[in-house]
């Protein structure tokens, strides 16, 4: 119970951080995280299309570096090709800072 209500509390955060740095692209429809997994996937209705996208971040890593903690995402998938390889291409094995706590809700 508790991993589930700390799951819908990282994917609403993440959604709203989601939002305010890429809304110009389009709108989060959907965010779900399994922490057990270290998964991401969220569907987005993007702008100029009709139909949703959906994008997997399939695996993520946590690093720690004295107080500052990174992520890093591992792999990607979607449910465009183009979009994947885009995404792999710009994101993937790329470290990005994260605030200490929500790194504490992704542990």
């Amino acid at each position: 119970m508790l991993g589930k209500m700390k799951a819908g509390a990282v994917s609403l955060a993440l959604k709203a951080f989601i939002g305010d740095r890429f809304g110009e692209y389009g709108e989060i429809e959907e965010l779900k995280v399994d922490l057990e997994a270290a998964r991401l996937t969220l569907r987005a209705l993007l702008r100029g299309e009709r139909q949703s996208v959906t994008v997997s971040v399939e695996h993520y890593e946590l690093q720690q570096e004295g107080a500052d903690v990174y992520i890093v995402l591992r792999g990607f998938s979607s449910s465009r090709e183009w979009l994947t390889l885009l995404l792999t291409k710009l994101f993937r094995d790329k470290r990005y800072k994260i605030p200490a706590a929500a790194a504490k809700l992704l542990k």
